[in-house]
């Protein structure tokens, strides 16, 4: 009788322990942008099943989302938090460019696996970037991008896509501890709260990258994407 009390006590233990160690770590995540809520006007926070937050908003006058996806797909990997900073209002293209830095083939997160065309890299561009894009012939020229392409020189910096419906850069907000992931297999990041001038910085690229292919669009595409 003893045996069975005390081996339903340990499991009553465990139980609790797993339940306050779940809320701690929710109430950690959501905390990843609180220092960055005055970056957009009338930020919104709302999360997702996993606890992590998202945010919604605008900056100047251009509707942008904030959000991260854990990425543990590779086992030989260390997990990481990417960080998604997506400007979602209509660009002066016909095409998508995704420009991907050192892809593995597992970005789930990425459309870049399902774009059909590759193209070289221009000189001027990060060496190790690799393109893709779905239609060559409709996109703007490369010059039109170079001026936006040194941020994917970060170590960090992971991918930059360009479509008619928006503007995005994936950075890497962190890498799991290797001592948790590999006794434990745990994806526990160290960084709490996201640094508000990065968070700045992201949402100013993307911002005028969407700007200035406008400028330099014919008018036909221009008019579409300000419809």
């Amino acid at each position: 009788m003893l045996p069975t009390l005390t081996a339903i006590a340990g499991l009553i233990l465990l139980i609790v322990l797993y339940r306050r160690d779940q809320r701690r770590v929710r109430e950690q995540r959501a905390e990843f942008f609180a220092d960055c809520l005055d970056v957009l006007d009338k930020p919104k926070l709302a999360f997702d099943h996993f606890g992590y937050p998202y945010m919604t908003g605008s900056f100047d006058g251009v509707p942008v989302r904030a959000d991260v996806v854990v990425d543990a797909v590779v086992l030989r990997k260390l997990p990481s938090l990417w960080l998604r900073v997506t400007v979602e209002a209509p660009v002066a293209t016909k095409a998508i460019l995704d420009v991907m830095m050192r892809p593995s083939g597992s970005e789930f997160f990425s459309p870049f696996a399902g774009l059909p065309d590759r193209l070289d890299t221009p000189a001027d561009w990060p060496e190790r970037a690799i393109i893709h894009t779905d239609h060559p012939d409709r996109l703007p020229p490369p010059e039109a991008f170079t001026p936006h392409i040194a941020v994917l020189d970060e170590p960090k910096a992971k991918e930059l896509i360009v479509s008619p419906n928006g503007v995005r850069i994936v950075w890497q907000a962190d890498e799991a501890r290797r001592s948790n992931y590999l006794l434990l297999r745990q994806a526990n990041f160290e960084v709490v709260r996201f640094d508000r001038e990065r968070l700045h910085d992201l949402v100013r690229r993307c911002v005028e990258l969407r700007n200035t292919l406008a400028k330099n669009a014919p008018k036909e595409i221009r008019r579409e994407a300000a419809a």
